[in-house]
């Protein structure tokens, strides 16, 4: 599946998608980032990318990274993700009031 992110080519060797590389790294190790461990920083690592964040927690966690992740400022093509994703929760709180709505009268 990654192999049509890249062009083939007998040059370059390592291939892989950084964030996901790191996030199966980071699962082997014990430091990928648990998002209910952090739910106040759950926004910043979904839409943000920093090194910090594999330091959270795990061997050798850092006590300053949870600092450092509230900092991160959302990558800018995520703002679009943040827009669909806002909308899509807006459509289903609007299709539950409905739902409660018809059912109630």
């Amino acid at each position: 599946e990654e192999r049509s992110w890249y062009y083939n080519s007998k040059r370059l060797t390592l291939q892989k998608i950084p964030i996901l590389y790191n996030d199966q790294l980071g699962a082997m190790i014990g430091c990928k980032p648990d998002l209910m461990k952090h739910p106040t920083l759950i926004w910043n690592l979904l839409f943000s990318v920093s090194a910090f964040q594999w330091r959270l927690n795990g061997p050798n966690a850092w006590e300053g990274a949870k600092e450092v992740c509230k900092k991160l400022k959302p990558v800018p093509f995520y703002h679009y993700s943040m827009l669909l994703i806002l909308s899509i929760l807006l459509l289903l709180m609007l299709s539950i009031l409905r739902c409660f709505y018809e059912f109630m009268f």
